[in-house]
């Protein structure tokens, strides 16, 4: 039995909830993958057999993805916008406080 393995990551600590872990893994299951650990809220551990390779092309998700919920450019987008605010802040603060 030949198997390949993949680790599904999130942004943010989407598998601390157990609804929202579920419902990535039964799509992954659509697929074939299967659980094999949970790291920790941000990733986890699938496995499955190399012949569900031939139902792939049927589904209409990737099956090799390798991340869910929110884009990573969007939290760093996020990220980015509140520093640069925070910072724009700051410096304003520090000029008109002379």
């Amino acid at each position: 039995m030949d198997l390949e393995y993949k680790i599904v990551q999130s942004q943010t600590p989407l598998f601390s909830d157990p609804g929202k872990m579920h419902e990535v893994l039964e799509q992954e299951a659509r697929a074939g993958w299967q659980l094999l650990e949970k790291e920790d809220n941000y990733r986890l551990k699938l496995q499955r057999n190399i012949s569900h390779r031939e139902n792939d092309k049927n589904l209409d998700f990737d099956a090799y993805r390798s991340t869910v919920g929110v884009p990573a450019v969007l939290t760093y987008g996020l990220t980015a916008a509140v520093t640069v605010g925070i910072v724009a802040i700051i410096l304003y603060l520090a000029i008109w406080s002379q």
